[in-house]
């Protein structure tokens, strides 16, 4: 019988490295990210002043948006990446399936827009804040034609009439903070407007006004507050998460699992948010309801009041939060 075997003697090899641990790899990648983080803030923070890279179609930040960005963007843990103060809009798409009825020619398939097709006019009109009377009014008019009756005529005096008072309430109502109890933040009112209805208003030519599409479909609008932002770690990134959800109703809000990244959105769709098709495949379902129209852009008003409060109270609450921070 054979002797067992003797195992090589490891006298004199050198023993292998331990692992890194845990905490030693998640200092390291805090550290790279750091580094990457303090970089992109700083190539954001300087397009912001001169409005470069911007790809909204307004080109531009909200104003509304201004003072919750700059509460982040001083703070050394966030940087906002892209925001929306809310808009009002009438907005025409063309889907790819009534392109391809339409232009049966076309084999090859178009580049997806959000318009659908470049035959559509997309923003039609949008404002980033509440519509006043006469704003309201040109919608009206764009979609139920001037008013010829003396029903037509009495229900756009009275419709004028209701809003204009809120106006004024608005205007009227703010203390020195901006809010009462009753009334919404002056500068509710305030906003860009904008749009391929206002630039043919804007031409003055009465005689030829822009017409009702009749290809696609028209949409009365109402998108609430978004904001993405881009944070340097998970502990910022939850502290505003909290500010968002728990203290300002943001309950749509979310933080994207660490990648290269740590993105957190702020957003809220539970009860702001309003589409109502009001052409579809280019047939207007509203040419004769022009006190429908009044009704749904006073939903919408109404709508865009609740935003801005919610802006206003997430500006607080950050502030309380974040900044002690």
């Amino acid at each position: 019988m054979k002797p067992a075997r003797k195992k090589p003697s490891r006298t004199g090899e050198p023993k292998p490295r331990p692992f890194p641990q845990p905490d030693d790899v998640s200092a390291q990648q805090q550290k790279q990210r750091d580094k990457e983080f303090a970089t992109h803030k700083t190539h954001i923070l300087a397009n912001l002043q001169t409005n470069a890279c911007d790809l909204s179609p307004k080109g531009s930040v909200d104003v509304k948006c201004t003072p919750v960005m700059n509460l982040l963007n001083t703070h050394r843990d966030y940087v906002t990446t892209s925001s929306c103060s809310g808009r009002i809009a009438l907005f025409h798409n063309i889907t790819h399936s009534e392109v391809c009825r339409t232009d049966k020619k076309t084999a090859t398939p178009k580049p997806r827009m959000k318009r659908g097709d470049k035959a559509a006019l997309g923003w039609v009109f949008v404002k980033h804040g509440m519509l006043h009377p006469i704003e309201m009014a040109q919608v009206v008019r764009f979609l139920c034609g001037a008013a010829t009756t003396p029903e037509d005529v009495a229900l756009d005096a009275a419709q004028m009439e209701k809003h204009a008072a809120h106006v004024a309430s608005v205007s009227g109502g703010a203390n020195s903070h901006g809010t009462t109890s009753s009334s919404p933040p002056a500068g509710m009112y305030d906003g860009e407007v904008e749009g391929v209805l206002v630039e043919a208003q804007a031409s003055g030519d009465e005689a030829a006004p822009l017409p009702v599409p009749t290809r696609g479909t028209v949409s009365i609008k109402m998108e609430p507050f978004v904001m993405h932002v881009e944070c340097r770690t998970m502990e910022a990134a939850k502290l505003l998460l909290s500010a968002a959800v728990s203290d300002s109703g943001y309950r749509n809000s979310g933080v994207v699992p660490p990648g290269k990244k740590i993105m957190c959105g702020i957003r809220s769709t539970a009860g702001l948010g309003l589409e109502v098709p009001v052409v579809l495949h280019g047939v207007n379902h509203v040419a004769s309801q022009r006190g429908y129209v009044w009704a749904l852009l006073g939903l919408a008003n109404e709508k865009m009041e609740a935003n801005d409060k919610k802006i206003r109270l997430l500006e607080k609450f950050v502030a309380a939060r974040v900044l002690p921070a």
